[in-house]
């Protein structure tokens, strides 16, 4: 007996001197700091701090060029963190800009994984001059349109800048039991001029950059149990007028809307909406959109669909997968009403739902006036160590008898770290109103993929068959069996202005199933990081595609590069040398693609960008052209505040021959707080001949239109 009670000992006292998991344990503020960038309250005097960050990139593990203090505090109803960072207060890049403006800049960011459930990040930058920008994290993706309540301040000062941040409980999503919150987090900081990105804790070179599974764990007590409730009520009002038949013809339109949300618990939200106005304030970056296979695809932006939208993500996917978004909710396109309801229930169970009546269908046309779609999507995930979780999803959308639903269930498996293996199965059943008949298609994908500071390679077999039909998602193409495998390693010299170099060599192969036929891509690029964020590389394929049961071939060699030459100026410009397929007449063509950008901070508060796009094609054997393409777009702000600014963007297509400038007016105090005023126009070379339009060497104006918008939002 003796003996053996000092065995346990033993045992005891290397369990309790064995290192666990770090954590950090908030202190809680008697008195609320104030958010000014000043680190003067008392509370961060006494708070926990965090520090010795190291770099990530270029490369892992090395330190910081400054020093970098991070602070943690919290109250029953906010937290609130802080940082101190240490620079040459000359060089340090930041600028007054609209929210989430400032990728280029300096900045620090939490990155908060609010459950501690390691399957998403909200992640929260802000910059020297205290402007916010907002994301969240999931399945391998950074979605930029999430817009968060929070606050922030910040302050250059003689030795760097500080940041002060309050982040309501009410923002986010959390689990708290009998006031006890658990959270995991990684601090953040980019130096711009260095290209050099730090954290804390430090990544682990042996797993890459996976945030998920290394954030360190954050405890609160003391957290007041309350209900989130939000209000939103909205009014628009539209005057347009459109060239028709030789004359203008004037349209006025006044739409009121009302959203709400409700916490129903702290880890579950249900938002609602009548009638919404889901104008894009925000203009969509232009794409060149001649001569596409398939539909052009903008990104979500609208704040209704924002909530849970990372549920949507879903695994053995990427960005060149042919079956790229099984929820696309931009296909919603002008509901009269929907509802939401996203979050947790218990630890592990996530879930989403959507149901929307919707007036315009998928291309953008509306409706008879008494002709809706119905749109129902559901989303469930069941959360495992690390970031494992296996999902089921299913989506229908319903008009005239007519219909198409998808469902199926994919997962994600993590082991040694840096190893993943994730798939999907999904199973499309279509119902055409024109014969009544009903198809069933599916699709299955695996991906099995490492990432390492050294190495990143990916594996991936997709096969998609021939009619397969997601009506509320969003795929490139269908019929087709495709094997991948791309392999990059990183390089890092040990001297000189180099920081890393990234060869990556990627092949597939193809079987178009409808012709029977192969096709195989071949595709080099080498790539270089230097300071001030710049990136040169140069890339090369050689490619084959079937088409219409012919093969053309598809390849293309660019060099592009991009810098921040200096704290003011950045740029950023591509040159390729193309073969492509004209897909209108099923032809081999071959031609050019130049893009440019240059980005002008011309002071704090006025930025200025250029951008020029020029796509061409010529017939191979006749040399004649199909077309070449200039988008040319200038845009100018100015940030009054971080509250206020005013904008001016004016494109040009000499394609289509038209010019449209429009011009915005915005103040934003808070996300749902808003008043934008806007005017915009369409000049195109045209003119009314008595009968009919035709072209013409001199601009008409085609359509103008006026709008303004207001919105409050109550919390409660």
């Amino acid at each position: 007996m003796k003996y053996f009670s000092l065995n346990v000992l033993v045992v005891v006292l290397l369990l309790l001197t064995m290192p666990g998991k770090a954590q950090i344990k908030s202190i809680s503020a008697d008195q609320a700091p104030e958010i000014d960038g000043v680190l003067d309250d008392e509370i961060w005097k006494s708070s926990p701090q965090a520090t010795g960050f190291k770099t990530f990139v270029p490369d892992f593990s090395k330190d910081m060029p400054f020093k970098t203090i991070a602070y943690v505090a919290h109250d029953a109803e906010n937290l609130y963190f802080a940082f101190k960072c240490f620079d040459d207060p000359n060089e340090i890049k930041t600028s007054i800009a609209a929210r989430d403006k400032i990728r280029d800049d300096d900045w620090v960011c939490i990155n908060l994984d609010s459950f501690n459930g390691r399957q998403s990040l909200y992640s929260l930058y802000v910059n020297p001059s205290g402007i916010q920008m907002d994301t969240r994290f999931a399945a391998g993706k950074e979605d930029i349109g999430l817009d968060l309540i929070w606050y922030s301040g910040a302050k250059i000062v003689d030795d760097g800048y500080v940041v002060e941040m309050k982040i309501p409980f009410k923002s986010i999503r959390y689990t708290a039991k009998q006031g006890k919150v658990e959270m995991g987090v990684i601090f953040e900081r980019r130096i711009s001029r260095f290209s050099t990105q730090g954290s804390y804790p430090a990544l682990d070179p042996k797993q890459g950059f996976t945030f998920l599974t290394q954030t360190e764990t954050l405890n609160y007590d003391g957290v007041r149990k309350s209900t989130l409730v939000e209000i939103l009520p909205a009014i628009t009002y539209a005057r347009s007028k459109e060239h028709t038949n030789g004359a203008y013809q004037s349209d006025d339109n006044f739409e009121p809307s009302l959203t709400a949300k409700v916490g129903i618990t702290s880890e579950l939200v249900l938002d609602a909406t009548v009638n919404p106005d889901f104008s894009q304030v925000e203009s969509d970056a232009p794409q060149v959109e001649v001569n596409q296979r398939f539909a052009v695809n903008y990104p979500e932006r609208r704040p209704f669909f924002l909530e849970g939208n990372e549920n949507f993500n879903f695994a053995g996917s990427s960005l060149f997968a042919p079956v790229r978004q099984v929820v696309n909710t931009r296909t919603i396109v002008s509901p009269r009403a929907a509802t939401k309801l996203t979050g947790k229930i218990g630890k592990k169970n996530i879930l989403s739902a959507i149901y929307a009546v919707d007036r315009a269908n998928e291309n953008l046309a509306d409706f008879a006036e008494d002709e809706t779609a119905d749109v129902q999507v559901l989303r469930y995930m069941r959360s495992f160590s690390q970031d494992n979780y296996l999902g089921l999803i299913g989506t229908r959308r319903v008009r005239n008898g007519a219909f198409n639903a998808v469902y199926g269930a994919d997962g994600q498996y993590r082991f040694n770290e840096a190893n993943q293996i994730s798939g999907h199965y999904l199973n499309s059943v279509t119902k055409d109103v024109r014969g009544g008949n009903i198809t069933n298609k599916g699709t299955v994908s695996i991906k099995a993929s490492r990432s390492t500071r050294n190495l990143n390679t990916t594996f991936t077999f997709v096969d998609v068959a021939d009619g397969f039909r997601s009506d509320v998602g969003y795929i490139t193409r269908t019929g087709i069996t495709r094997g991948t495998f791309s392999i990059s390693p990183k390089i890092y010299p040990k001297a000189g202005l180099i920081q890393r170099i990234d060869p990556v060599i990627y092949t597939s192969i193809t079987r178009d199933k409808p012709s029977g036929m192969n096709e195989s891509t071949v595709y080099l690029s080498l790539a270089a990081n230097l300071p001030r964020n710049t990136r040169i590389s140069i890339s090369g394929d050689k490619s084959t595609e079937i088409f219409q049961a012919k093969e053309f071939k598809d390849g293309t060699i660019s060099i592009s590069a991009s810098s921040q030459i200096t704290k003011r100026i950045y740029f950023r410009t591509s040159y390729g040398w193309d073969n492509g397929i004209y897909y209108q007449a099923a032809e081999q063509g071959y031609g050019k693609r130049i893009s440019n950008n240059l980005n002008l901070q011309l002071s704090d508060k006025l930025n200025v960008q250029v951008a020029h796009n020029f796509v061409s094609l010529y017939n191979t054997e006749t040399e004649n052209k199909y077309f070449d393409l200039h988008i040319v777009r200038g845009r100018v702000v100015y940030q009054m505040n971080k509250y206020l600014f005013f904008r001016a963007i004016g494109q040009y297509n000499s394609l289509s021959k038209v010019f449209s400038p429009n011009f915005l007016a915005s103040f934003t105090y808070i996300p749902g707080t808003v008043v934008h005023l806007g005017y915009g126009s369409v000049y195109e070379r045209t003119r009314w001949d008595g009968t009919r339009y035709v072209d013409d060497n001199n601009y008409l104006k085609t359509a103008q239109g006026f709008f303004f918008k207001a919105s409050y939002l109550w919390r409660l």
